[in-house]
């Protein structure tokens, strides 16, 4: 009977919490919207709200029921206390994030998805270009100069000496320019080499390369022809960002939900996971700091200090 109405007053406990849990998760979601229609971007202010909230809610939980539980209160009973709140609060989000994006915002899930698109193209222009990246920026950069250099070539006016110092020129220039970006990654890739910004460098890089070329070789009658095939380079380039190019490659990993119950479900589980991580250490520290067991002192029989005192069996009164 004492048991069945612990177990009664654990639940109570529990649903109260978790009912609390679920309105904070609920309220914080509708904060939430009202951030992206001001687009505040300082989102971590919500998470670390959250887990403040989670780790008060659950505190408190624990706490009350080991206030009202007669004896001393187990790990197990602890954290499955948590795992109870954390639940309660988990379904109660999963019903208001449902109403939320069909009913309150329908856009939600849209502009959600968005903004991750844009955060994550944050990233991609922070990050450096990779070894792999680099190789085909300048295949690419190979196959421009080629098409370029046989599209100078194809002037049936230019005289072979000329054309085989187009070819000279244009080999220098190429050659010139895939060392000087392949050595500088190794010294430069704080800025320069980051994805953002390496588009704009390296067709920066070749307009450099033209230009040493140029002042060294004034008076060649195939500069101008060489000059004209770079510069026909460096305005194809524009098109060409890597930062862009790892974006697109990758966005596809960026969640997107489209249906308000898959992203309810997932955010639920979410949550649970949060309340059962943040339940393990709460749990153990309601149970380490518990109080210990009193010591039983023995009781002896009889009304004197003489007859308290134990007697061994072997010892004879003379």
């Amino acid at each position: 009977m004492k048991s069945t109405l612990m177990n009664k007053k654990l639940w109570n406990i529990c649903l109260k919490w978790g009912l609390l849990l679920g309105a904070m998760l609920s309220i914080l979601e509708l904060v939430k919207m009202v951030a992206r229609n001001v687009q505040y971007g300082s989102t971590q202010v919500f998470d670390i709200a959250m887990i403040v909230g989670y780790i008060l809610v659950l505190y408190s939980a624990v706490k009350e029921f080991k206030d009202h539980y007669p004896a001393r209160l187990s790990f197990p009973k602890a954290f499955m206390a948590c795992l109870i709140v954390s639940f309660i609060g988990s379904v109660l989000l999963f019903g208001y994030d449902m109403v939320h994006y069909a009913v309150i915002e329908r856009d939600g899930l849209q502009k959600k998805y968005d903004t991750a698109l844009q955060n994550f193209k944050t990233v991609v222009d922070k990050d450096t270009v990779t070894a792999d990246e680099l190789t085909y920026y300048l295949d690419t950069v190979k196959v421009m100069i080629a098409q370029e250099e046989k599209t100078v070539l194809s002037d049936n006016t230019i005289s072979d000496s000329v054309c085989k110092n187009i070819q000279k020129g244009i080999d220098m220039i190429s050659r010139f320019y895939d060392e000087k970006v392949t050595l500088q990654r190794k010294t430069d890739t704080a800025n320069n080499y980051r994805l953002g910004n390496f588009s704009a460098y390296g067709r920066k890089v070749l307009m450099e390369t033209l230009s040493i070329y140029v002042s060294q070789n004034e008076e060649e009658a195939s500069t101008p022809y060489v000059q004209d095939a770079i510069q026909g380079v460096n305005s194809q380039l524009a098109q060409v960002n890597m930062a862009d190019k790892r974006f697109e490659e990758n966005k596809s990993h960026v969640p997107h939900y489209e249906k308000p119950g898959r992203y309810a479900a997932v955010c639920a589980m979410m949550d649970m996971l949060y309340g059962m991580f943040f339940g393990l250490f709460i749990a153990l520290f309601h149970y380490r700091s518990k109080n210990t067991i009193e010591d039983v002192q023995p009781a002896y029989v009889g009304n004197n200090e003489e007859e308290n005192i134990p007697q061994d069996e072997n010892l004879k009164n003379e």
